[in-house]
């Protein structure tokens, strides 16, 4: 992993956890004065001064992963052998929990800036981090009692089906990842829902699950298009997906297409037909998944929302 703090944004010279270091230093050595020089990568070198540099020193050569880094000890002669390891060793373990803390804070700042709602759960099942929008989907939760409506299936409250979803990733039930799937939701919203399971260096007690929730009506009218002509859908057809992703329910295509609700009915088994799906959920299942799919080469047509 490339260290983002060595060019250009290795410590500043007054960086306080660098200085504590020094001054410990300087009392395990009887160091009048203590120095750390460390030369980056782009030819520049930085300084680090604890105390006030004078007179005679020795200069000690550090191991460090990223850059030459040299310890010049004032009115020292010598030092235990042992010193350059552990100076290194602190040295760089200070440096590798800025990088990660740094790190931690640009990809925090990234997932709170989507607009998908993303919850990170433990191995236990429990939640770890959610962003804003996960926040708020969790609060429209309890507000308005949403649930998640599948074919064949009683309601359940949405983030106990996503609960369980994860359940089934930590348990091995599910091994083909990432998954993705669609929740139709009781207030007519869908949601995408990709789960990735993301393992700690190998070890099974240290894993965790990311749940990506996306609003499918913000999708790109792009990829619908693509699936259309690939499936040889309709412009009818097509006017009920459009809908569909809406989330309107058979009723209101029927007033909104100015046609029956047999109609409606008719042009949604063609659908399945043509698609190789079952059901509404299963059409929104594979609408999701075609998002992905290229687009280059296919025809572009007139989509009705």
């Amino acid at each position: 992993m490339a260290s983002i703090l060595v060019h250009p944004r290795c410590p500043e010279p007054d960086d306080p956890d660098i200085q504590r270091l020094l001054k410990l230093t300087a009392e395990l050595t009887g160091a009048s004065w203590v120095e750390l020089e460390a030369e980056l990568a782009n030819g520049e070198t930085r300084r680090y001064l604890s105390g006030q540099r004078d007179g005679a020193f020795h200069t000690i050569p550090l191991e460090l992963r990223d850059f030459n880094t040299f310890l010049h000890l004032g009115g020292v002669d010598r030092v235990d052998d042992n010193l350059p390891t552990m100076i290194s060793f602190s040295l760089q373990q200070l440096l590798r929990c800025r990088l990660f803390s740094e790190q931690v804070s640009l990809l925090q700042g990234a997932l709170e800036e989507t607009s998908n709602a993303i919850f990170l759960f433990d191995g236990n099942g429990d939640i770890v981090y959610a962003n804003p929008p996960a926040d708020r989907l969790l609060s429209r939760q309890t507000e308005d009692e949403l649930e998640v409506e599948s074919s064949g299936q009683r309601p359940q409250p949405m983030f106990m089906r996503v609960w369980s979803m994860v359940e089934k990733v930590l348990d091995g039930r599910v091994t083909q990842l990432p998954w993705t799937t669609t929740l139709v939701l009781s207030d007519s919203s869908v949601l995408i829902c990709e789960i990735i399971r993301v393992d700690l260096n190998s070890q099974a007690d240290r894993v965790g699950i990311l749940v990506m929730l996306q609003s499918l009506p913000g999708l790109p009218s792009l990829f619908l298009d693509a699936f259309c002509a690939r499936h040889r859908i309709s412009p009818r057809e097509q006017e009920v997906i459009g809908l569909l992703l809406g989330g309107s329910g058979t009723a209101d295509m029927a007033s909104r297409l100015a046609i029956s609700e047999h109609t409606v009915r008719d042009h949604l088994k063609r659908l399945y037909r043509k698609t190789g799906t079952r059901s509404r959920s299963e059409l929104l299942s594979v609408l999701s998944t075609a998002r992905m799919e290229p687009t280059n080469g296919l025809p572009r047509r007139e989509t009705v929302f």
